[in-house]
């Protein structure tokens, strides 16, 4: 019996052993190449993201957004969209292969956002919160004309109805603009996090390679949603980052 038990403790003993050298080892050769931390953010929001060279567009104001318990907090209150965004200098593209890791959740959906049906459907495609991914500085046509045209990008948003493994289109940009909901199980108050091989994504959505990353955005739109507990949605961020 005792022989037993030693044979368990040795087996348990290089499980845990061969994790942490996975571990290590990821951590040696993962390089952060761009990061948002927001776990020890304090401030003025705008403040902070203007240092970072990012800027505040659209009805950012009516967002909401502030730090706390490190998170980054947006929980608007009027049916807006606001748009923070950050562009590389072209010197300062992100080139190569590149993943990235999220760290966010949502305590309430937008009641009335809707992206089923075909694209060539006019639908209520809103989120509470997502993450752009802009590659390259070839303007993309929208399809309308007071929406700007964009270089391509990949939008990664929690949905509270969507599918994890579907292509998502908004109503505009969709010659250029892929959505997608990842985990996207619905669930509320739950941090997930959102892992994804950014070059790899791109030539399976656009069937080529990508150019590289040229610009960042983080976007809520709760246009034409309803208002419940004060709000339209609330969302959180904990940490975005982009690395090799």
């Amino acid at each position: 019996m005792r022989g037993i038990k030693f044979l368990v403790f040795k087996k348990c003993k290089i499980i845990t052993v061969f994790l942490c050298f996975l571990f290590f080892s990821f951590s040696l050769h993962a390089e952060t190449i761009y990061e948002l931390d927001f776990t020890s953010a304090t401030g003025n929001v705008k403040e902070w993201f203007l240092n970072k060279n990012w800027k505040l567009h659209e009805d950012i104001n009516d967002m909401n957004i502030r730090f706390d318990m490190g998170r980054l907090v947006i929980e608007p209150t009027k049916d807006e969209v606001g748009v923070m965004m950050h562009e590389f200098e072209k010197k300062d593209y992100l080139k190569g292969e590149i993943k990235l890791r999220i760290e966010w959740g949502v305590d309430q959906y937008p009641k009335g956002a809707d992206w089923s049906g075909p694209k060539e459907k006019t639908r209520n495609a809103r989120e509470a919160v997502s993450f752009m991914v802009f590659f390259g500085d070839e303007k993309i046509e929208s399809g309308f004309f007071l929406a700007p045209d964009l270089p391509y990008f990949i939008s990664f948003f929690l949905g509270e109805n969507e599918k994890p493994d579907q292509v998502y289109y908004a109503n505009y940009w969709q010659e250029g603009g892929r959505y997608l909901c990842i985990p996207c199980d619905g669930t509320k108050g739950k941090t997930f996090l959102t892992e994804v091989n950014l070059t790899k994504k791109f030539k399976q959505l656009f069937m080529e390679n990508p150019p590289p990353v040229s610009g960042l955005a983080i976007e809520v739109d709760v246009q034409n949603t309803e208002i419940s507990n004060g709000r339209h949605s609330k969302a959180f961020i904990k940490k975005i980052k982009l690395y090799r």
